[in-house]
């Protein structure tokens, strides 16, 4: 016989989760009523203290948007070119880079092969290589 106290009961407090998909709505819909009263609550209180705003910020930026259409694609289309000659000013400047690093390396490589009538190594353009690199470490 298992009578009142036998049965489970559910919890008092909340009903019972029966479906997520409502329970989860329930929850955004709590959350964004809760997130629209704490901002009302502080714009009232901003008001109060005689401070600005952000919506008069916001504003402020809708005056400064165009709205005409064409005005945005020529922007739209301004921005593009800006963009498309900073990356050729930007692929050219690497390019001279290169050169230049390619023209020392070559200068390099000629004075260190330098040898002698019987065929040793020149000692000064390799001791000048290493103060030239030791000097570039220091810096």
């Amino acid at each position: 016989m298992a009578g009142p106290q036998g049965r489970s009961k559910p919890f008092r407090g909340k009903k019972p989760i029966k479906d997520l998909r409502e329970f989860k709505s329930r929850e955004i819909k709590k959350s964004l009523v809760h997130r629209a009263r704490l901002r009302k609550n502080y714009f009232k209180l901003l008001e109060k203290e005689g401070e600005s705003t952000p919506n008069d910020l916001v504003e402020e930026r809708r005056q400064k948007k165009p709205t005409n259409f064409a005005e945005r694609s020529k922007l739209a289309k301004q921005k593009k070119e800006e963009r498309r000659l900073k990356k050729i000013e930007e692929v050219r400047a690497r390019r001279q880079i290169l050169e230049k690093q390619t023209r020392d390396r070559e200068k390099r490589k000629e004075s260190l092969s330098k040898r002698t009538r019987s065929g040793q190594p020149l000692m000064g353009p390799r001791i000048n290589n290493l103060l030239d690199k030791i000097k570039e470490d220091m810096k």
